[in-house]
């Protein structure tokens, strides 16, 4: 697994079955060379947490992380309880470990997997101190005053303990759901502002292709109007050169009828009606060409 992407218990929680791993084979190796296998006692504490942490590991390779940490801490709680009671002596070095794992354990749990395992780690150093404070001779103490102020303090000193990482851990589980909610947050507004850039793009391509409809209207109707002024000009000239001569014509006729009293007027509306002809033949040449 990419160690930079685990949640922070399951790193957490890697990081101490290394350590365990690197630090359980180093204390094997120490026994083994001073003890050369002579205190079973010692064998059967240190293979049962060699074995703790090889069965945790398993499990959360398996994705079975809650599995892991109640696997490792009760296990490895069992044999510091076997040897806190089969030792010759009181010793604090095994109730240290007791705490420490019922302390680091519980804040990698959620709901009352905690509690759970903060209930079995004080009754079993309750009951590590009162087999103690039964037997003080077994233990080299004349009586059982000592085990018992001892016991206290432990338990006391890991009440605080379990009640301030209680109170950290809600903290801590607060401030992550917050962190969640403003990420998920970020991430709707990110959406929202990405389909509003989609929108934005399409209206910005509907608006491209109206405007390139529009100038192909413009050109279109500036096309058709230059049509419009050259038939207009086409006519115009048609009516100059091709109308108004054979008017002009028609007018000198008739002023040449006023100045000649003896005018031969079937001659002049023959050529009238040649020049009304010739403007009907141009209008007819005229609309044939437009």
């Amino acid at each position: 697994m990419n160690e930079a992407k685990l949640p922070i218990e399951e790193f957490f929680l890697e990081s101490i079955l290394k350590l365990s791993l690197g630090a359980i084979l180093i204390v094997i190796s120490v026994d083994t060379y001073f003890l050369r296998f002579s205190d079973p006692r010692s064998i059967i504490v240190n293979f049962s947490i060699l074995f703790a942490i090889i069965i945790a590991f398993f499990f959360y390779k398996k994705g079975l992380f809650k599995t892991s940490v109640l696997l490792i801490a009760s296990i490895t709680m069992a044999a510091m309880f076997y040897q806190s009671i089969q030792a010759d002596t009181i010793t604090t070095s095994s109730m240290a470990v007791i705490m420490v794992i019922g302390f680091g354990f519980s804040v990698l749990l959620k709901g009352k997997l905690p509690l759970y395992l903060h209930v079995f780690t004080i009754v079993g150093m309750t009951v590590i101190f009162s087999w103690l404070a039964m037997h003080p001779l077994q233990y080299g103490k004349p009586d059982s005053s000592d085990i018992i102020i001892a016991g206290v303090t432990y338990l006391v000193l890991y009440l605080i303990i379990a009640y301030s990482s209680f109170i950290l851990k809600l903290r801590y589980d607060d401030a992550f759901k917050m962190l969640a909610s403003q990420n998920l947050e970020l991430i709707e507004k990110s959406n929202e502002i990405e389909t509003q850039n989609e929108e934005l793009t399409l209206s910005q391509g509907k608006s491209f292709q109206l405007n390139s409809h529009l100038e192909q209207l413009v050109e279109d109707r500036t096309h058709e109007i230059h049509k419009q002024n050259e038939k207009l000009i086409s006519y115009a000239y048609s009516n100059a050169h091709h109308v108004r001569g054979p008017v002009a014509r028609i007018l000198g006729l008739i002023q040449l009828s006023k100045m000649d009293t003896e005018l031969d007027y079937p001659f002049l509306f023959q050529k009238i009606e040649e020049q009304t002809t010739e403007i009907g033949r141009s209008n007819k040449r005229h609309q044939s060409r437009t």
